[in-house]
């Protein structure tokens, strides 16, 4: 299983953090988990077409995690994409209302009969796509906000939390995964009410027994920290510091 950081970053433009989206490689399946502005464009920088996109899971429907929706829509209408298999789209309940306001502002984001579109509403639970078997765990943040673990055919796994808060999903989703990527939005003096600071990033990654925390989302409030110190405060295991297309091979 191979992991890239498409983008570390948040709703607040920086210079060289794009906002939320995690690739996700494991044999031959392709898979997008979050997608927010701009990230589309990170998929050629990791080596990936549009063609090769299998699913794209949201964990929720704020901009910053969902906005290049529209244009990975747009783009797969060109017709070097006719008949490519399935892009299928999973999110909690409210996806499809969240797609046809899309397509109410942009009627351009039709499949125009060039592939099949698939919308899947996932309650909290399993499910698959090609050779990954995903878990969906609800987490504190917005009424319908998702992390969601995968695992690949030889046991590999990774958890990514998505915006969160503290909340119970944290530790299941995170439950002895090889790698964690858990959202610390600011620095521990300086925590909003629905996002995590490390320390509380790694008091989860502890509690869960996860073998490697990559913490991610990074406000500019960050800048000039020790994150990783912090995080180390509170979790022994490997830490990274999440950059754009920062890969990980499990």
């Amino acid at each position: 299983m191979r992991l890239t950081i498409l983008g570390s970053g948040t709703a607040v433009p920086v210079a060289d953090r794009f906002p939320a989206g995690v690739l996700v490689q494991s044999g031959g399946t392709t898979v997008l988990v979050d997608c927010g502005p701009g990230t589309s464009r990170r998929l050629p920088a990791a080596g990936v077409g549009l063609e090769q996109l299998d699913a794209v899971l949201l964990t929720h429907y704020h901009t910053d995690h969902s906005a290049d929706l529209t244009a990975i829509l747009f783009g797969l209408r060109n017709p070097r994409y006719r008949g490519r298999p399935p892009l299928r789209i999973f999110g909690a309940p409210g996806l499809r209302a969240f797609h046809r306001h899309l397509c109410d502002a942009w009627p351009w984001l039709d499949p125009k009969g060039g592939y099949d579109l698939e919308l899947t509403e996932v309650d909290p639970g399993a499910f698959t796509v090609g050779s990954l078997a995903i878990v969906a765990v609800p987490i504190q943040h917005t009424a319908q906000s998702l992390a969601y673990r995968l695992t690949d055919a030889e046991g590999r796994s990774a958890a990514i939390s998505g915006d969160a808060d503290v909340c119970p999903g944290l530790v299941e989703v995170a439950r002895d995964v090889d790698l964690f990527v858990c959202e610390a939005s600011f620095p521990d003096d300086g925590r909003i009410e629905g996002h995590l600071t490390p320390r509380l990033a790694a008091e989860a990654a502890t509690a869960a027994g996860a073998r490697h925390l990559c913490l991610t989302h990074f406000y500019p409030e960050c800048e000039g920290t020790d994150l990783a110190a912090q995080a180390r405060a509170a979790y022994s295991g490997r830490i990274t510091l999440a950059t754009d297309l920062a890969a990980f091979e499990l």
